[in-house]
């Protein structure tokens, strides 16, 4: 099998992030591709809104499409997540198979501060997608740089769309918009 994994924050997730997991199951071929939502981030302060929101704003999100699947590893786990060890749990409960681990660019730049890096192209392809701005670090047969499709907005600038009470449906789908408006999410 070939497992495709797309940790992110995804606080909150949208149209970019689905575009990006489309464009891997099918660049890649993957035969599954498992979002993970971020528990306890390694990298940078955590004001993330709670985990199960965010799951559910991700299967909302991804709700009948075939071939991905949201997972709670990360969300489950009460301490900092690092890449590697969610690799390792996740090729524990898959088993053999080819694994691709999709990040952005900017994460790309900064791999070689993860913990365990090497390690993680050993075990995996690192799929880098391409974003403006950012330079190429590693050169590794296992480190793929591949262009992406670019959405022009972030989740830091829909949180403050939010804040404002600006529209935001070109940029949501339609059910996790109702989600963030029914829990109020994001509006201090």
């Amino acid at each position: 099998m070939k497992i495709g994994i797309y940790g992110g924050s995804f606080n909150p997730i949208h149209r970019g992030h689905i575009s990006v997991a489309k464009y891997a199951l099918e660049k890649l071929n993957l035969d599954k591709l498992i979002i993970i939502p971020v528990g306890i981030p390694s990298h940078r302060e955590n004001n993330l809104v709670n985990g199960k929101f965010r799951m559910e704003m991700c299967r909302l999100a991804f709700e009948n499409m075939e071939k991905i699947e949201i997972s709670d590893i990360e969300i489950n786990n009460c301490g900092i997540n690092y890449t590697y060890d969610t690799l390792m749990k996740i090729k524990k409960i898959y088993g053999q198979g080819e694994y691709f681990e999709i990040i952005g660019e900017d994460s790309g730049e900064n791999f070689i501060k993860w913990k365990n890096y090497k390690e993680i192209l050993k075990e995996a392809k690192v799929i880098v997608l391409r974003r403006k701005g950012y330079k190429k670090v590693i050169e590794n047969k296992n480190m793929i740089y591949l262009p992406s499709p670019y959405f022009e907005i972030s989740s830091t600038e829909l949180r403050n769309y939010i804040k404002l009470n600006k529209n935001i449906k070109k940029y949501i789908p339609e059910k996790v918009e109702e989600f963030i408006r029914k829990y109020r999410l994001y509006e201090k």
